[in-house]
């Protein structure tokens, strides 16, 4: 295998620095001088030893500097996360020390925490077998922790953990205000701050607080990975995580990481720099953000802000746009080379935000989240560019009907046929024909009726049908949310409580001849017909494409969730597409065969991306491109080969409407290499010759001239 070339795009905008920053190169020049010269282990006491001990010694004193801690224990670690086990531990190691009839019996934690604290808080609190209650803190609508809910609970808790400024949404915690509430009701109960995200835009003074352990980490600030430090009070209890050695004063065993406390020692020193103009002022910061909040509202006008700016720090922004998906939302950020956060996972599989749903937020602006995090050494002319690109990726959406605008280039104008949209599991089908402007949606979710309405006021279609498989509150809310939107003429009383149409019931002109006494009716979609079998958990089977006679052949069979096989066999032909209503396992649609357990394919093969040679050169080959419209248009992949755009949502109608090209060397592509994993397998299934990139085109350098 050759080896993989991974370079760094100049182009990149890297717009999520709440997740990691790059390293400032002064940082760089600190560690690799670190490595080459200063290798001594700062226990030796020989004159190399006694080097490393410097750097140790000097970091350590500029850090209590940085945080305010002249007194209390400043120990270095591995990262928060480290700190964090080390905080939980002692303070549940402490409380295991009473009696076991006097022990507390909660475990308090703020309900926007990341989750490395309470897994923490769950894992020791079993092993070390406390037995208390994780009782989440609940938060407000301005995600501002409950003291009232704190007061009534903290004297009768083991620990408190609260954080300094949220990772998602930015939001400060009142520290003050929770010290006078927490200490007045539990003068000595531990109380952990997990300070990550306030390193280096809000002022610390730990000293003149009753904070007993403030985790931080060097990669949240310009510092490299695998590196970070704990501040602890002095009268906190306190039990080593890791021992065997004696360092850090035998609070924190094993050899010190040097060219990371070196990292750190770089950090401190330009942090501490009054003259230096690597890192901005808060002022600048605000500036920052303006100039962005601008762009994006002047972009997505329906934007809507996940926070309040006068309650957050500057350099984050979390913000949602009614009905676009964040996935879409980041993934043309992507392809416009702005790398943001997003509070969805990049599958169809929706995970929401946690953080948004403590705080009480619709759950449409939590399943659209977007975090867009920049840093205290930002430039201005990466906030200029990402203003223009903003704007670039916004019309990308629109132009896909994404957004809705009085103009559209409409890149959606390509769909035709069927297509697949999905919810977590759920599965919702459009039947589109593109030349007579019409449309039937099939088992529609509330989460996609913006996506639904959008698609139809953006091409202008004429909707037909509007059916469920189910009569379940899902499928129910959906019909009733969408019938009077996108069929506004008609009464309610018209449809049945799948949202099939009374009128359909006597208006065929064809049906299946070997299914005929199965059919109640059918809708006309162009030239196909939509005909429902089944009262009870109907069924739904799309015509073919052609001329009706008297025998209609079944290209797509829309099965539900719940109907029974036995209810639609006559329907499945040789060729019959089956479209599950829920799929979590991505197999998108199935043939025949697997539904009877007849047929075994093989995955499809990953192409490692150090193979990529024939893939740029090699004219013969199909490469399909899995990425979204609006992600195909704004980055082209310069290769010889045969390029064509089918997104996840295209790719049942692709099997059907291109059987010609199963004997085509066929390589499918995205971004990262999931989606496209899902595809090459998708059409392995169906009898295509596919493989996948693995890794995708996020880790390509430039194709070879």
């Amino acid at each position: 295998m050759k080896p993989v070339d991974i370079q760094t795009n100049a182009n990149e905008l890297y717009l999520d620095c709440n997740a990691t920053t790059p390293v400032l190169p002064e940082i760089i020049q600190a560690v690799s001088h670190t490595m080459e010269t200063v290798f001594g282990n700062p226990s030796s006491s020989h004159i190399t030893g006694l080097k490393a001990r410097y750097i140790l010694d000097t970091t350590r004193q500029l850090a209590r500097k940085i945080v305010g801690l002249p007194s209390g224990r400043l120990i270095f670690t591995s990262g928060a996360t480290e700190g964090i086990q080390t905080a939980v531990v002692s303070a549940i190691n402490a409380a295991m020390q009473v009696a076991p009839d006097k022990r507390k019996k909660y475990l308090l934690y703020g309900a926007t925490e990341h989750k490395a604290v309470p897994q923490a808080l769950a894992h020791w609190n079993q092993l070390l077998g406390l037995k208390a209650e994780l009782v989440a803190i609940p938060v407000d609508k301005q995600g501002l922790l409950d003291n009232q809910f704190i007061a009534e609970h903290v004297k009768d808790a083991a620990m408190i953990c609260t954080m300094a400024v949220n990772n998602e949404t930015g939001v400060i915690q009142n520290l003050k205000q929770l010290e006078e509430t927490i200490r007045q009701h539990s003068p000595d109960v531990p109380w952990m701050v997990d300070c990550v995200q306030v390193l280096g835009k809000k002022a610390l003074n730990l000293d003149e607080t009753t904070i007993d352990y403030a985790p931080f980490s060097g990669h949240k600030l310009y510092g490299p990975k695998g590196i970070g430090f704990m501040a602890v009070r002095d009268s906190a209890p306190y039990t080593p995580l890791i021992i065997g050695g004696g360092q850090e004063s035998g609070l924190r065993s094993g050899t010190e990481n040097l060219p990371g406390i070196a990292a750190l020692n770089a950090l401190f020193e330009l942090m501490l720099d009054g003259s230096n103009r690597r890192f901005h002022s808060e002022a600048k910061l605000q500036d920052y953000r303006s100039q962005l909040v601008g762009a994006l509202r002047s972009a997505f006008p329906s934007i809507v802000f996940n926070h309040d700016f006068e309650l957050s720090v500057p350099t984050t922004l979390n913000f949602s746009v009614e009905g676009v998906a964040s996935r879409d939302i980041m993934d043309v950020f992507d392809a416009c080379q702005i790398r943001v956060s997003s509070g969805s996972a990049c599958s169809s599989k929706v995970t929401k935000s946690f953080v948004l749903d403590a705080m009480g937020l619709e759950e449409w602006r939590s399943g659209s989240a977007i975090r867009l995090s920049f840093g205290p050494a930002t430039r201005q002319e990466e906030i200029t560019e990402a203003c223009v690109r903003i704007k670039q990726a916004a019309d990308a959406l629109r132009n896909s009907c994404l957004i809705v605008a009085d103009t559209n280039n409409d890149n959606d104008a390509q769909l035709d046929g069927v297509v697949q949209l999905k919810y977590d599991d759920h599965c919702c089908y459009l039947v589109i024909d593109k030349q007579a402007k019409e449309i039937a949606v099939i088992d529609p979710h509330p989460a996609l009726a913006g996506r639904i309405e959008n698609i139809v006021s953006c091409q202008h279609y004429r909707v037909k049908a509007v059916v469920s498989t189910s009569a379940d509150s899902i499928t129910s809310q959906s019909i009733e949310l969408l019938l009077p939107i996108l069929m506004p003429d008609q009464s309610i009383d018209e449809y049945d409580v799948f949202g099939w149409p009374h009128s359909a019931a006597d208006s065929c002109d064809a049906v299946p001849v070997e299914c005929e006494g199965s059919v109640i009716g059918c809708v006309s979609i162009g030239e196909r017909r939509l005909f429902r079998v089944g009262s009870r958990n109907p069924v739904y089977v799309l015509s073919e494409s052609a001329t009706l006679k008297s025998r209609v052949a079944s290209d797509f069979l829309f099965t539900g969730a719940e109907a029974a096989s036995s209810a639609y066999e006559c329907f499945i032909g040789e060729n019959t597409l089956i479209c599950p209503g829920q799929d979590s396992e991505h197999h998108i649609v199935y043939t025949p065969c697997e539904l009877n357990g007849d047929c075994r394919v093989d995955d499809g093969v990953n192409i490692p991306v150090g193979d990529t040679d024939e893939f740029w050169h090699r004219d013969d080959l199909l490469i399909v491109d899995v990425r979204e419209r609006q992600e195909h248009v704004l980055s082209d992949i310069p290769c010889n080969a045969e390029v064509v755009n089918v997104p996840l949502t295209e790719v049942i109608q692709f099997i059907h409407s291109n059987s010609h090209l199963r004997e085509r060397d066929i390589i499918c592509l995205c971004r990262s290499g999931n989606r496209s994993q899902v595809v090459a397998n998708v059409l392995k299934r169906h009898g295509f010759n596919s493989r996948h990139l693995l890794g995708g085109l996020a880790l390509l350098s430039s194709p070879a001239a």
